[in-house]
């Protein structure tokens, strides 16, 4: 059975409706420490020209990203489907004094005249993004001339034999020593079926994206070290599973 676009997203709105209520204790999702903020930030430096910008957090989720680019002094606005996700977000930006604006909307589709913003930045997003072309192109549109989209992701499960012997050993040791399901928030098999790449994007894919909606000047950097340090305050179960290519991608309009 084949979904229609609807369903789609209101599927992928509940599951993370769902999901609210325990995405901020995940490493990977929250940043966890005052090293891996500060590392975001320099990398994010290193793309971003110096002043106050505007900034459109695109699947911002709890807010994470949203809230490091505030607290460098951007202005920024948080999109998302999920208003319970974005509640979260917030109650963080509240309690650290920030100002987010957190608004209801399509990844896919922004509800922003064109050129609205300098800063379009994403991060695991493009896997549950039902048309990741439409998308990028739509990012593109809401940037003003000189802009960047900045994409964070990787490939989440290259179906390797590795991969696939790490997470049974991941997920089992969390079952049993955690008491936890790590299968909890997973897409059923029908909605996982109408994603592209539902298994993450490779750097090649989102590369080739950026060019096709119209980006230039487009570069990547390795932030396996970013990884390193979220590794750090795992459990040594997460661990285990916690292997995949990393990357932040970037394109100028």
């Amino acid at each position: 059975m084949t979904l229609e676009n609807k369903q789609i997203k209101e599927l992928i709105t509940s599951k993370w409706d769902e999901s609210s209520a325990t995405y901020d204790t995940q490493h990977g999702h929250k940043v966890k420490s005052l090293e891996e903020a500060d590392a975001w930030k320099t990398m994010f430096k290193k793309i971003i020209p110096e002043g106050k910008l505007d900034v459109l957090d695109v699947g911002c989720g709890t807010g994470e990203l949203s809230i490091l680019f505030a607290e460098m002094g951007h202005n920024v606005t948080g999109l998302d489907l999920s208003e319970k996700m974005m509640e979260k977000g917030r109650l963080k930006s509240m309690s650290q004094g920030l100002s987010i604006k957190f608004l209801k909307g399509d990844a896919e589709n922004p509800p922003f005249d064109e050129k609205n913003f300098d800063v379009v930045i994403t991060r695991h997003l493009l896997w549950t993004l039902p048309n990741p072309k439409t998308a990028i192109k739509n990012w593109n549109r809401v940037l003003r001339d000189g802009g960047y989209a900045i994409i964070i992701d990787g490939i989440w499960d290259d179906g390797s034999l590795n991969t696939r012997v790490r997470r049974f050993i991941s997920s089992l040791g969390i079952l049993i020593f955690e008491q936890a399901n790590p299968w909890e928030g997973h897409y059923s098999k029908e909605l996982t079926a109408s994603l592209p790449n539902a298994s993450g994007t490779s750097l090649k894919e989102s590369r080739q994206y950026l060019k096709n909606a119209g980006f230039s000047k487009i570069d990547a950097y390795d932030i396996s070290h970013i990884r390193k340090i979220q590794k750090q305050y795992m459990s040594f179960w997460k661990r285990i599973g916690y292997n995949y290519d990393y990357y932040m991608l970037y394109g100028k309009k």
